[in-house]
């Protein structure tokens, strides 16, 4: 199992903001892949949290682009025991989707209109079951999941 630099701290927040341009997809990849890494997660989650973020940044971007956004997407990152929950959260227009987790069972039909043109919220899904789609309180939507991080659950290696 990884370890960060000093060991795993049991509580923190992390956040980054990028601009709503496609260049910056693998920024937020990156930033996600180096938060879990610093709270010990297994490599082959490393890897599928990174296509999560990765689809869900995409699709933040694009909405953002769509409707003549500048403000940043935020990817935000908190570390509490057992778990890491990230949350990509854009100010786009939004779409209607029922708030809370995704039905998990129905795992591979996204939300009618959702993600467009792309499989993003069902390989997000079939990645992190527990991936929730919440319309944010202005405009604009959150989609978030737990990674399972055994050095958090431990406090310990």
């Amino acid at each position: 199992m990884g370890e960060g630099l000093d060991g795993p701290d049991v509580d923190g927040t992390f956040a980054l903001e990028v601009a709503p341009d496609p260049d910056q997809v693998r920024t937020a990849r990156l930033f996600a892949a180096a938060v879990a890494r610093h709270f010990g997660a297994e490599e082959e989650r490393v890897e599928d949290l990174k296509v999560a973020i990765s689809e869900a940044a995409t699709n933040s971007i694009k909405a953002h682009r769509e409707a003549g956004i500048t403000e940043p997407v935020t990817v935000k990152a908190e570390s509490s025991r057992g778990a890491i929950r990230f949350s990509v959260v854009d100010a786009g227009p939004g779409f209607s989707a029922p708030p809370g987790p995704v039905d998990p069972n129905n795992p591979s039909t996204p939300v009618a209109g959702l993600f467009e043109g792309s499989l993003g919220l069902t390989l997000i899904q079939s990645l992190f079951p527990n991936v929730s789609i919440d319309r944010n309180e202005t405009r604009g939507m959150t989609v978030s999941f737990s990674v399972e991080v055994e050095d958090l659950k431990n406090g310990e290696e």
